[in-house]
């Protein structure tokens, strides 16, 4: 199996809303997925926080300022021979007014809606550990 490691992050705000990428209309869903994080694949020898600010200023044209790391998640995708891992960062929602985003569109949604959409096999378990927190 190929293994492919992500950096990616969950943007939030203090009324439950996440901030999610809508790929419905992006040509680059690689798993069928039509919603998921923002952040991508590592790269060389970056670090997982490197890759992270980098596919964020890519992908929103911000620089990220205030997020930490929240945990890190190995999933096997078997229909597609991959195994993903995935270092998930959290980070205080960004002014929308300030992104411009390069890659699909984003989204908010209620953290309980966020576990309707489809997303790549396994975000769903993600989506569950970052609703169960109390508090960020």
């Amino acid at each position: 199996m190929k293994i492919r490691k992500v950096s990616i992050i969950l943007f939030y705000d203090n009324n439950g809303n996440f901030l999610l990428q809508d790929r419905r209309e992006f040509d680059r869903r690689k798993y069928g997925e039509e919603f998921g994080f923002f952040g991508g694949k590592i790269e060389g020898d970056e670090t997982p926080e490197q890759a992270l600010l980098r596919e964020i200023r890519e992908e929103l044209n911000i620089e990220l300022k205030s997020y930490k790391f929240f945990k890190k998640y190995t999933q096997e995708i078997r229909e597609f021979d991959k195994i993903i891992e995935k270092n998930m960062f959290i980070g205080e929602m960004p002014d929308l007014r300030q992104i411009k985003c390069s890659e699909g569109k984003p989204i908010v949604v209620k953290s309980e809606d966020a576990l309707k959409l489809k997303m790549i096999p396994g975000d769903n378990i993600i989506i569950k550990d970052l609703s169960n927190l109390k508090s960020f």
